[in-house]
């Protein structure tokens, strides 16, 4: 099926850091299978804001088997569309969702014994989150160390998500956050 845009509603907004929101979309019944998505995968999100069509891209953010589809959307310095979601876009506003795209993955299988690595920075963090939940869920006998980059603690991205998942996982997920304008207390 070739991907399409449906109006949806937004669920849900989490602020995930200062600068940074995610958006919950209530998926209709009838479209549950039009919106079924890979780890890895994106939508399109579109808009009209001052008579002008707007698209923007954003990645999934949920596992497969988390019953959401959720992406963030960090506001950008001078980004009309990051600027408006995190400032004006509030729960019950619709916009358009275009169906998942996207082949930013991995076959999993069940029975594999796999250690999985990823590096990720910033909101960067969004697909590569996608694809630890999922991994973990659906390989029990998988490993998945993330090397994941910030300017400060702040900044962090699903900071409560990535703690649970270490709570969850405890000798299968490694996380390793590094900070490149945080004051350490050694050199």
């Amino acid at each position: 099926m070739s991907p399409r845009f449906h109006s949806l509603r937004i669920a849900e907004i989490r602020r995930e850091t200062p600068d940074c929101v995610s958006l919950k979309f209530d998926i209709p019944g009838g479209l549950a299978d039009e919106y079924r998505f890979v780890q890895g995968q994106h939508l399109a999100l579109r808009t009209q804001l001052d008579g002008e069509e707007l698209r923007r891209t954003y990645s999934i953010c949920a596992g497969c088997d988390d019953g959401e589809l959720r992406v963030a959307v960090k506001r950008v310095p001078g980004g009309r569309f990051s600027v408006w979601v995190n400032e004006k876009l509030k729960p019950g506003d619709a916009i358009d969702v275009m169906t998942p795209e996207g082949r930013f993955f991995t076959r999993l299988a069940r029975d594999q014994s796999r250690h999985y690595v990823a590096f990720a920075a910033g909101s960067g963090i969004t697909p590569v989150l996608s694809l630890v939940r999922t991994t973990l869920a659906r390989e029990p006998h998988s490993r998945f160390t993330l090397v994941y980059g910030n300017r400060r603690q702040a900044s962090v991205m699903f900071h409560e998500a990535l703690e649970d998942l270490k709570d969850r996982y405890l000798t299968r997920f490694r996380l390793y956050n590094v900070f490149s304008r945080e004051e350490q207390d050694v050199a």
